[in-house]
């Protein structure tokens, strides 16, 4: 968790040769337009490029007569230049002005016959491009390049953009002792140097830094090896998804993080980091609250019942532990949203957990799982059946009514929780509509390849998931608020669709996850016969063969870690598996569309925008 988001650096984004060149080759995407190697040193970049229909070639060879060919923005040889012309091609120079400056520097000072000097590193792109504007260039990249320099003849020294200050200030300070008289051009750009600075202050005062940017970048590279000098505990991470793979394998949830992006970085990426790491530390708190404030409710009731009451009181309290609270943080944000702050949410948050904790006993049930949150379930803790099955009805009723009861309580006025209660109902009532679709459909005559089916399906994602986890907690969180009619239906368009995506990646999980990830059976939604899109769509496309193996195993009893295999294979093979992320995707988007257009402060904007990427991007 991030405990003072205010660390996470807002120098970050692209320099402006390098958005500048992104913006003229976006401008001119149009079809069969080369680009001469790389325009920009970042990977995402570029593979969005290539996804456009952008054709990148490393040899002039391979750029026909008379094409259109954009030039990257570290610049090229003159040369290159010059065979472009030869071949009649249109040339898009997206070479950075800082960069062109040198080039014409360079060009100059060679042709009146001075020895030029480029501080910086031989291989990088930039570099090998200057050194195509003159005829006697040296690189100077160490310490042992200053050696065997003739220092009588005339000198001009230029700066790699990107090179490091340090050595720099070294390596002229060097020439200039021998040679007084040396021209010393500073092409050093500020831009870099001051994220470095930045980087530098937040690296002091941090336990973890995330440097954001590419590996081919020279100065993502620098950025990285200057903060991991300073604060040991910083790593180099493309994108969220690297982020979240180093997040769940070493990051201590305690630390203060700093987030720094390097000059060629896409200020959108680190800001989806910085709106993923603002929402895991808001949840994070909700998180703390409810629990706290759950138990104590719990433990306290329980203490006051006598014997079998009592018993059932502690099951249920037990059973509530171990929840991830994202429906009581939805209840926590609605609020933030709507009023700016939070005063009454917290009783109210507490009983919605404990409502979903109840509804998950009776799902479990349904299910037929003997585990939940890692704990078996209460209808598999005892030894007669029916006694089990009772019992657990009866505790899972428990908590419906309980939930009722707190929220009856709740310090708010009693219009606002008439208001409250209203929603409440609504999203209970549209809860179980959805877990009876659930349970009738697998036993129904909808084939799972009709437009019926899709429909079905559909429903059950919108009532069973998307109202109760995200819409409908969100909204009652907004009421706490007093939030207006027009907030209220812009909270729900905006969750709606990512609920589904959220169920649709939970599907996913259900399928592809590990036991040891999902706290129940890596097999449950096998057994279950769950019914998802990616049975729907696997059912459309499989083969004969593919579909009497679903028939066998989609749905079998005791199914074996071979029998899924098989079956995730075929929803891999028939495209069932890239159709589900697929949509997955398109929902988010909308989501964050309408989010973008919602009229509220940047911060309840960023945790709404790292909502969205925690529920898709999450792993269990």
């Amino acid at each position: 968790m991030v405990k003072d988001v205010a660390m996470i650096s807002k120098i970050s984004g692209f320099c402006y040769g390098v958005q500048s060149a992104i913006d003229t080759a976006r401008a001119n995407a149009t079809t069969n337009v080369y680009m001469y190697s790389d325009l920009v040193n970042n990977s995402t970049v570029m593979a969005q490029f290539r996804r456009q229909g952008f054709i990148v070639v490393e040899n002039t060879n391979d750029i026909p007569a008379g094409a259109t060919v954009i030039l990257r923005a570290h610049g090229v040889p003159k040369a290159v230049y010059e065979n472009l012309n030869k071949k009649g091609v249109t040339i898009i120079d997206c070479t950075c002005d800082k960069i062109k400056k040198i080039h014409e520097i360079v060009e100059e000072e060679s042709a009146n016959g001075k020895q030029v000097f480029i501080i910086g590193k031989k291989d990088h792109p930039e570099v090998v491009g200057i050194c195509g504007w003159c005829s006697n260039a040296t690189v100077l990249e160490t310490k042992a390049d200053l050696q065997n320099i003739n220092w009588q003849a005339p000198i001009c020294v230029v700066g790699q953009t990107t090179v490091k200050r340090d050595w720099w200030t070294t390596a002229t300070a060097h020439i200039l002792q021998h040679n007084p008289a040396a021209d010393i051009r500073d092409t050093l750009c500020n831009v870099v140097t001051n994220k470095v600075a930045k980087a530098v202050e937040i690296a002091r005062a941090a336990n973890h830094v995330i440097v954001v940017g590419d590996k081919k970048s020279a100065n993502s590279l620098e950025m990285y090896n200057t903060c991991a000098a300073i604060c040991p505990n910083t790593v180099f991470v493309a994108n969220l998804e690297e982020f979240l793979q180093f997040r769940h394998s070493g990051l201590n949830p305690e630390s203060d993080i700093g987030l720094v992006g390097s000059a060629s970085t896409p200020g959108e990426t680190v800001e989806k980091i910085y709106d993923y790491l603002t929402f895991a530390n808001f949840m994070a708190s909700a998180k703390q609250e409810i629990d706290q404030h759950s138990d104590q409710y719990l433990q306290q009731l329980a203490n006051q019942r006598e014997s079998f009451i009592k018993d059932a009181v502690t099951d249920l309290y037990l059973q509530n532990q171990g929840g991830k609270r994202i429906r009581g943080t939805m209840i926590k944000l609605g609020e933030l949203i709507a009023v700016g702050n939070n005063q009454n949410f917290l009783p109210i948050a507490s009983a919605y957990e404990i409502f979903q904790t109840a509804i998950l006993i009776h799902d479990d049930i349904i299910d037929r799982s003997a585990t939940r949150r890692g704990k078996f379930t209460i209808h598999a803790k005892e030894g007669n059946p029916h006694f089990a099955l009772s019992r657990a009805i009866c505790i899972g009723d428990y908590g419906l009514f309980l939930a009722n009861k707190i929220i009856a309580n709740a310090p708010v006025s009693d219009a606002t929780k008439v208001c409250i209660f209203r929603q409440f109902a609504d999203v209970e009532l549209t809860t179980l509509e959805g877990e009876i679709l659930d349970v009738s459909l697998p036993y129904s005559p909808i084939p799972p390849t009709t437009p019926e089916y899709d429909n079905a399906v559909y429903q059950i994602y919108t009532s069973k998931t998307a109202w109760y986890t995200l819409a409908g907690p969100m909204m009652i969180g907004a009421i706490c608020g007093n939030a207006n009619d027009n907030l209220l239906k812009s909270l729900r368009d905006i969750t709606l669709p990512l609920g589904i995506a959220f169920q649709i990646k939970d599907d996913l999980l259900g399928m592809y996850g590990a036991t040891e990830t999902l706290g129940k059976p890596a097999t449950s939604d096998l057994e279950e016969k769950k019914q998802t899109i990616l049975y729907g769509h696997a059912c459309k496309h499989a083969t004969p063969a593919q579909m009497q193996i679903l028939d066998n195993l989609y749905g079998k009893q005791n199914a074996t870690p071979q029998d899924l295999e098989d079956v995730r294979k075929i929803f891999t093979d028939t495209g069932a598996r890239h159709f589900a992320e697929a949509e997955i995707r398109r929902l988010s988007n909308v989501s964050l569309e309408l989010i973008a257009a919602l009229q509220i402060n940047d911060n309840c904007k960023s945790l709404l925008r790292g909502l969205v990427y925690y529920l898709i991007e999450r792993e269990n």
